[in-house]
């Protein structure tokens, strides 16, 4: 986990996000408490939604940090998958726009970001 210069936890996600601007293989990530950090980005990670907190998507191996979020980087986890829930699709060329938390509404991305959890 990498911290701030104080050796803290970044206060603010632009402030993380900002740390790493070159540093590709990186990703902000949140915990449920509020903690801001970075981590060496790999495998699958818990998409959280910035309205309700709640984690109905994973991240695939299309995640990129680097570019604006779209719907082949999130598939819908389990058990809701098999519950019938709609998945968002997989095109890349759709606009981060259309990534809506299926549970409250609210905009999984709505700077072009997703939020991640450790």
């Amino acid at each position: 986990m990498i911290l701030s210069a104080k050796g803290e936890p970044f206060k603010q996600r632009g402030r993380a996000e900002a740390a790493i601007k070159d540093m590709p293989d990186y990703v902000v990530v949140e915990k449920d408490d509020g903690f801001v950090g970075i981590v060496k980005g790999t495998g699958p990670r818990d998409v959280v939604c910035p309205g309700c907190g709640q984690s109905h998507h994973e991240t695939t191996d299309a995640y990129d940090l680097e570019t604006n979020a779209n719907p082949s980087m999130l598939t819908l986890k389990e058990p809701w998958k098999s519950w019938g829930w709609d998945d968002l699709g997989k095109d890349p060329s759709a606009g981060y726009g259309c990534l809506v938390c299926p549970d409250c509404g609210t905009a999984l991305a709505p700077s072009g970001t997703l939020t991640v959890r450790i």
